[in-house]
């Protein structure tokens, strides 16, 4: 179907161009105005959002999804607190177009020496208000067929250290190409339809790239990851495929091959709390989306709550609201807000299904 007009799409609804089986891709736009549904229409990444202020939540989100690639711009109103589990099987990079003074990446302030990265894995972000910036997903094996096995390498080894190396002009460059690409399939997303044309768009995004940023010297890639990185690494796999309702630090520790206090410090290295916090947050954001996706009456707190392994309900009750600042049941009691548009067919989601 054509492209959504100027009105541009309701809240929480994706204005879809390229849409029916016979595309390769899509184009189109999202706009969400409650950070617990812009957690759900943000696969393929596992998100947890915090808003850091009071004020009216929105996100508003330019796309292109191709079968091995998503792009796309957006932009929040709300300084906000992201964590999250980033793509499986995915390189993916960040474009700053406006950010904040207190914009940070991974803990760490955001500065004009490169862009922001990560291999699939545990991720963190501090947002300003007012930010907007580009992401860009590429599928591992897509690199692996393009470039050469050093430049994969090399790429791969800048992301995992969270960085690729690109000087200030490099990056506004990078940003100017990205948004032209948008542009362009918007325009004409019918080019979707053509293997050859997606083909060509995946094989630009990766050469685009890698002709644009400084790629690290062999030399100075480290030789192996710490104990505490690979033990990062195993966990958030554990966490990504594991059943979260059942989830304890010792059955984390025992998959991580590392000690609690070891894994202690690499979670708060890279996610700025405790392993035992972050999987409580995301079984506390997993009750807020079922109690927003479940209508007044079809579902009772308690049954959400038990299905997700929760059993002390009134500590639950005073976490919630110190997250949320509200009660379980004023959440419940809201109006549906509808499905969430999902333009990536990948994984639907971490298991939470009780044991």
């Amino acid at each position: 179907m054509g492209a959504q007009g100027p009105r541009g799409p309701r809240s929480g609804q994706a204005a879809v161009a390229g849409a029916g089986t016979e595309h390769l891709g899509l184009v189109g736009i999202q706009e969400t105005h409650d950070p617990c549904h812009w957690e759900r229409v943000s696969q393929p990444w596992e998100v947890v959002a915090t808003p850091l202020e009071p004020g009216q939540f929105r996100n508003r989100k330019t796309f292109l999804a191709t079968p091995n690639c998503v792009l796309y711009q957006e932009s929040f109103d709300t300084r906000l607190r992201v964590r999250a589990l980033s793509p499986e099987g995915m390189l993916a990079y960040t474009v700053p177009i406006r950010s904040g003074s207190r914009t940070a990446y991974f803990n760490r302030p955001l500065h004009e020496q490169g862009l922001p990265a990560t291999l699939p894995g545990g991720a963190e972000a501090l947002l300003e208000a007012g930010q907007v910036h580009i992401m860009v997903l590429m599928r591992l094996s897509l690199l692996r067929r393009v470039l050469s096995p050093e430049q994969t390498a090399l790429l791969e080894a800048g992301a995992a250290a969270h960085l690729l190396p690109a000087p200030a002009g490099a990056v506004e460059r990078i940003g100017v190409w990205l948004n032209g690409i948008l542009a362009r399939t918007h325009g004409a997303p019918e080019m979707l339809r053509f293997p050859a044309a997606t083909q060509a768009l995946e094989r630009e995004l990766v050469l685009g790239l890698v002709g644009a940023i400084a790629l690290p010297e062999r030399r100075a890639l480290p030789e192996r990851a710490s104990v505490r990185s690979r033990g990062f690494d195993r966990a958030i796999q554990c966490i990504r495929h594991g059943d979260l309702s059942t989830l304890d630090q010792s059955a984390l520790c025992a998959a991580a091959g590392v000690s609690p206090r070891t894994l202690e410090y690499a979670f708060r290295e890279n996610l700025g709390l405790s392993p035992a916090a972050f999987v409580r947050q995301l079984r506390l954001h997993a009750l807020r989306r079922d109690l927003l996706a479940s209508a007044l009456g079809e579902s009772t707190v308690t049954d959400l709550a038990f299905r997700l392994g929760f059993t002390h309900l009134g500590r639950l009750a005073g976490d919630y609201r110190r997250t949320f600042g509200e009660p379980p049941f004023a959440t419940l009691a809201r109006p549906h807000p509808g499905e969430a548009p999902v333009f990536w067919k990948g994984r639907a989601g971490l298991d939470l299904r009780a044991a």
